[in-house]
């Protein structure tokens, strides 16, 4: 399996002092496993004893104070799926090729720079898929000791994660909105993300809506969808999607928090007899993007692979794409030789009916194994992460931390502007609830939460070559419906208040 990684050894340090936990000034101190009296007892206690464990493990780690000096020489092994951070970003030379742009391989030079003031060494590990280290975890193997997961559930945080902090903690240093979409049970914060950003909004190429007329991107749906009209008039695609694959097809959860001015509406399909329907607050989202598709606002024909979907926005052969802040410095990087990257530029999507919304969420997951046999390094680590405000601007986000002067990216300049003068009001991520947990299950039983189908096959079901006939959109809608409310009844769900 690690023949799949790529591994590239680095020596790094950090400073003497560091924060140690998410709630104290002091640096953190080695601490038992959380559940070291679990593992001792018999079986039925265990389970008893797990959650306060944990809770208390949490606690120490934060309080406690430890001698980073004494951790020199050790080792540790951060897997992350960073992969433009370790390796540089992709660009293009003149003659069209892609390359590694070393000078922008912002977690290397930190790690390396962690190590000359710590003498931690640190093996950074790129990683593609979870999957790919999931079987170190199932077998408690030692070998991980920090990892960046974006997607793990609830459960998979809880079985292969220390605890890092608890919420109280995080939301003191964090700030309370952030710290509760921070991954959590509730009680211990389980990955720390030191960074915020503005996610999924419109990145879009500034000459191509300059060419159809528009300065910026425009603040309603209406004058949206005539700015859209516009540039494909002019023979250029208006929204790059990247179809061939299913994931982009997620941000459409995003933007329905925006139609309706509520994070949470995909969870609330729970209080709908009909969730999917175009009158309904999520349906509605996903016929707005069907209409799109029928009007011919996304591109004709499928893009091979995401790095063309990224290059027609780079190289003005579309407008824009509906994605997060992590999309921006990687198509600035494609664009050709001789444009101003900065021409590509990130902006807030526009009033759908509910006012004007950017999402605004913890950035960066930063977590450290529970097998870990090296857990004062790894926390040193990322606390060293926490508090380098310059590379965590590198990385699209802004820092966060209590006592942490931010560095704020150019990226975010439009959206930061905005929200300051209250032309765009911050939609805070949704915490995970029992709810959340009930719906996505309901769609899993449903088969139409993998490949995110619940929004796919709604979508695909409109022929564009036939864009008036919305029958078999309908006849879905209606199929669609009764699957969930069906499913939702064998299971036994109802929204919990």
């Amino acid at each position: 399996m690690k023949k799949k990684l790529l591994s590239v050894l680095l020596t790094t340090a950090m400073v003497a002092s560091l924060l140690a936990g998410c709630g104290s000034n002091a640096a953190p101190a080695e601490t038992a496993p959380a559940t070291e009296e679990a593992e001792e007892a018999t079986a039925d206690d265990a389970e008893a004893e797990e959650a306060p464990a944990a809770e208390a493990g949490a606690q120490n780690m934060a309080d406690a104070d430890v001698d980073v000096s004494g951790l020199a020489g050790t080792k540790i092994a951060v897997y992350t799926h960073g992969g433009n951070r370790v390796l540089g970003e992709e660009k293009k030379d003149k003659d069209g090729n892609t390359y590694r742009d070393e000078s922008m391989a912002y977690l290397t030079i930190l790690a390396k720079q962690f190590t000359e003031e710590t003498g931690i060494e640190v093996e950074l590990n790129v990683v593609t898929n979870e999957e790919e280290i999931e079987p170190l975890f199932q077998v408690e193997d030692p070998s991980i000791d920090v990892f960046t997961p974006p997607n793990w559930s609830l459960e998979q945080w809880g079985a292969y994660t220390e605890p890092y902090c608890t919420v109280a903690e995080a939301a003191e240093i964090y700030g309370e909105e952030y710290a509760k979409a921070m991954p959590n049970d509730e009680k211990n914060i389980f990955s720390i993300m030191p960074g915020k950003a503005y996610n999924q909004a419109v990145v879009y190429n500034e000459e191509v809506i300059k060419a159809a007329g528009y300065d910026e991107i425009p603040a309603t749906q209406a004058e949206f969808e005539k700015m859209m009209q516009a540039i494909k008039d002019n023979g250029v695609t208006p929204i790059s999607m990247h179809r061939v694959e299913n994931w982009p097809l997620a941000t459409v959860q995003d933007f329905a928090g925006y139609v309706v001015g509520d994070p949470d509406v995909l969870t609330e399909c729970l209080k709908e007899e009909a969730p999917f329907s175009p009158d309904a607050p999520f349906g509605k989202t996903i016929k707005m993007y069907t209409q799109w598709k029928a009007d011919g606002f996304f591109e004709p024909e499928v893009y091979t692979d995401f790095g063309v979907a990224m290059d027609s926005v780079a190289y003005g052969k579309a407008a824009m794409m509906l994605f997060g802040s992590w999309v921006v410095p990687q198509i600035q990087g494609r664009c050709p030789e001789g444009t101003d990257p900065s021409c590509i530029k990130f902006a807030p999507a526009p009033d759908f009916g509910a006012g004007r919304y950017v999402l605004a969420a913890p950035a960066d997951n930063w977590a450290i194994s529970k097998f870990s046999e090296n857990k004062d390094a790894a926390r040193a680590f990322i606390e060293y992460v926490s508090e380098n405000a310059q590379f965590i601007a590198d990385s699209g986000f802004i820092a966060n931390k209590k006592g942490v002067e931010p560095v704020v990216p150019d990226l975010y300049k439009i959206i930061n502007d905005m929200i300051d003068a209250g032309e765009c009001t911050p939609l805070f991520q949704a915490p995970k609830t029992q709810n959340t947990l009930n719906n996505e299950a309901i769609l899993e039983e449903a088969g139409l939460w993998a490949d995110y189908n619940y929004v796919g096959l709604l979508f695909d079901s409109l022929d564009v070559t036939k864009p008036d006939d919305w029958s078999a959109y309908d006849k879905q809608v209606e199929d669609q419906n009764a699957l969930y409310l069906e499913t939702k009844e064998d299971l036994g769900f109802e929204w919990q208040d």
